[in-house]
């Protein structure tokens, strides 16, 4: 990379650092969406269980109306389940409660502790659907705190202002990778990045773009620049960036369209997290970001074999096939 091209890059990134476009005045804004540190987005509140983290929602032990329910499951983006011989989906499920595992790793071996949830409200998803394949409701938590009442919103303002979570299939582990489960599945809130890429569209249960669970978990790396794969956030709430993939027909699901101002490459995403990495985003805190896993990302430089340096989608796919996510994004420092 010539001395100059660093130069204009380095000019262009401080540019975009000080003066990034009010998105309100911009003909792109539809193309733009929002990182945030949280992945499924659920608060834990009250004293016994700070400090825990959320493993995820059993289909073991929900009640409604003090009767149990059977059965339960989710079906694409709905909960859904059997009591006296009627199945119950939709908003039948409203008042539900519900039982949530958290993982205590301050004791050693670490312990489960459990913890009561109710469902406060179910509405019909209205919006946030690209592909059309509706099937999707969105479930306002609370919380049982230290299991006295009131309840408590479990989960944040996401920007529409709502408090509301979807349903999906599998959990995440403190590394930030999605497990298959028989027994729990995820509530994610809409202000956490679970919730988002399935908003994006990149909705696990669908069918005709290839792998899309690979892709929505590939979606939760880039929504929280998890650069490293290792669960790890590296971004600010509310960042803006664009966003678009390359799934097979008939995707793709969000086209690029047209880089908004200012705005420059930053990476290709898979499931591991990123593939690599822009020159822009390496001149500035990509090599302490590689730092916390130096076997993946490795920056570019004279000499250096394998480096994890692209700037076009052709690059990112010569080095990991599987890439589906890439983004665009104002590259300022993170740290």
């Amino acid at each position: 990379m010539t001395r100059a091209c660093i130069t204009w890059l380095a000019a262009l990134c401080v540019s975009a650092c000080s003066s990034a476009p009010d998105r309100s005045a911009s003909g792109e804004q539809d193309l733009w969406e929002q990182q945030g540190t949280a992945l499924q987005g659920v608060q834990l509140q009250g004293a016994p269980i700070q400090g825990m983290t959320l493993v995820g929602f059993q289909f073991a032990g929900a009640t409604l109306n003090g009767a149990a329910l059977s059965n339960v499951h989710i079906e694409k983006g709905e909960l859904v389940a059997d009591q006296n011989q009627v199945t119950l989906r939709g908003t039948d499920l409203e008042s539900a409660h519900l039982i949530a595992q958290l993982r205590d790793g301050s004791v050693n071996p670490p312990a489960t502790v459990l913890v009561e949830y109710r469902i406060a409200d179910i509405a019909a998803e209205s919006g946030y659907d690209p592909t059309s394949s509706g099937h999707t409701y969105l479930y306002t938590l609370e919380q049982n705190v230290n299991n006295t009442e009131p309840w408590a919103t479990a989960c944040p303002a996401d920007i529409d202002g709502k408090h509301v979570a979807i349903p999906t299939t599998g959990i995440w582990d403190s590394h930030a990778n999605r497990v298959e489960s028989s027994t729990l599945f995820t509530f994610g809130c809409t202000s956490g990045a679970v919730g988002k890429c399935y908003r994006w569209g990149y909705r696990p249960w669908l069918t005709g773009y290839g792998d899309m669970a690979a892709t929505h978990w590939a979606c939760t790396r880039m929504a929280r620049a998890d650069y490293c794969g290792d669960g790890s956030s590296h971004t600010h709430d509310g960042t803006e960036v664009n966003v678009w993939d390359n799934l097979p027909s008939p995707g793709p699901i969000q086209a690029h369209g047209s880089t908004p101002l200012l705005m420059l490459f930053e990476a290709g995403w898979d499931t591991s997290g990123a593939v690599c990495m822009s020159h822009a985003r390496w001149l500035l805190d990509g090599p302490l970001i590689a730092l916390g896993c130096p076997g993946r990302l490795i920056a570019p430089g004279l000499g250096i074999l394998n480096a994890t340096v692209c700037d076009t989608i052709a690059q990112v796919l010569g080095q990991a096939a599987d890439a589906t996510i890439y983004n665009e994004a104002y590259i300022t420092n993170l740290f």
